[in-house]
């Protein structure tokens, strides 16, 4: 079941805008990827790789990262595992074409989600999302 849902949250992300805010993760589906353990997720990510519209990001941890891409760029869904368990997700918004707004429309829309904690990375065409639980 959980394989089923987050593939559902993936697929919101192909082909899409990126800041449609309905097409934005919810909060149901982040509390889903926190759920994941880092076995679990390595192996959904190998599935979905097999995807067109999606690949492995390659890096020096033992967990794989996913990335996504849509019309104006592209998404790099990064969870970070403390003994396997997920202690924080960045969420890397890569856009072919970056403006102030983006940065206000992410922020917006995260900052809606109760029990979790957010810091704001903003790049030259990136946002990076950290997420972590509040406790």
């Amino acid at each position: 079941m959980k394989k089923i849902l987050f593939l559902c949250l993936i697929s919101l992300s192909i082909n899409t805008q990126a800041l449609d805010t309905n097409k934005l993760i919810n909060l149901n589906d982040l509390n889903i990827l926190f759920d994941f353990k880092k076995n679990d997720w390595n192996e959904n990510v190998l599935f979905l790789i097999k995807k067109n519209s999606f690949t492995k990001v390659d890096n020096e941890s033992d967990t794989f990262y996913l990335k996504s891409i849509f019309k104006d760029g592209e998404i790099i869904t990064m969870p970070i595992f403390s003994n396997s368990i997920v202690e924080k997700i960045i969420f890397e918004y890569i856009f072919l074409d970056q403006n102030k707004e983006n940065l206000k429309i992410i922020k917006d829309h995260f900052n809606s989600f109760i029990n979790f904690c957010f810091e704001y990375l903003y790049y030259n065409k990136s946002i990076q999302v950290v997420i972590s639980k509040c406790n």
